[in-house]
């Protein structure tokens, strides 16, 4: 199966247990490896798969959008049924903004002004604390805080893999 297939299967029908339901994901990061200044959490609950469709070829655009910004970190988002999520990760508010003006602001305006999904709730977050980065290294099993991006472990001085994004 492809992830693609997945996908389809999600959508046309949704697997839970109890309170649990399952559905699908998407992660896009940029090249930005910088520590988040704020994060944005949303969902939005379409009413019908057509809307549902509707909401996710708003979310492609917005995500291209997303990725021209400079301070774009990265996205995780997808749906469930047909409650669709996301979770952005910016350096800083100003840059979340200025990509929110983009085709962002077109699906706004088709919320506010047309019969366009039955709830939504939106979200900017800054942190209280960022807490370190760890990477174990390969040769000595050593787990090094690299959040300041150093490239050799202190125990054993081999090459440490590249440091991961803060999200």
């Amino acid at each position: 199966m492809t992830p693609e297939d997945f996908v389809a299967l999600a959508l046309a029908e949704p697997i839970g247990t109890g309170r649990a339901e399952y559905g699908y994901s998407l992660r896009v990061a940029s090249d930005n490896r910088n520590p988040p200044g704020c994060m944005a959490l949303t969902w939005i609950a379409a009413r019908d798969p057509s809307e549902r469709d509707r909401i996710r070829e708003h979310a492609r655009q917005n995500v291209a959008d997303f990725l021209e910004e400079p301070g774009f970190l990265s996205i995780v988002t997808g749906f469930v049924g047909l409650r669709g999520f996301t979770v952005t990760a910016w350096e800083t508010e100003e840059a979340m903004k200025a990509a929110l003006g983009r085709h962002h602001a077109v699906a706004m305006r088709e919320l506010f002004g047309d019969d366009f999904v039955g709830s939504v709730w939106t979200s900017v977050w800054k942190p209280t604390r960022i807490n370190r980065i760890w990477v174990r290294c390969e040769r000595c099993a050593a787990l090094e805080d690299v959040s300041d991006d150093h490239r050799a472990c202190t125990a054993c001085g081999a090459g440490l893999p590249e440091r991961p994004a803060f999200w």
